[in-house]
């Protein structure tokens, strides 16, 4: 379960080149990852990241428009062999 829900301020990860962008920091934080190609993010509420977890939850849609997987697990465990498997299939070239 989110902490809190940042579904009203995902339009602001919409604004592109020429407009400000002002928002709390894990929202610019989402905004950089975004903008800078990733790819792949996972984590489990209880890491430090799981505000962004909670902003990558809420913008689904816009991570589906870019290609990107999310993966909310349910611990540290989980979250690590999530990673390792997301490495080797970048370095196997998806296959």
């Amino acid at each position: 379960m989110a902490e809190r829900s940042f579904r009203e301020e995902i339009a602001k990860l919409r604004l592109g080149e020429g407009e400000t962008f002002t928002g709390e920091g894990i929202l610019a934080i989402t905004k950089a990852l975004l903008e800078n190609g990733v790819g792949y993010v996972g984590g489990y509420q209880g890491a430090p990241i799981s505000h962004l977890m909670d902003v990558l939850s809420d913008a689904q849609e816009l991570l589906a428009e870019l290609g990107v997987r999310f993966e909310a697990n349910a611990n540290e465990a989980a979250a690590a062999a999530m990673l390792a498997a997301s490495v080797h299939y970048a370095e196997s070239g998806g296959r």
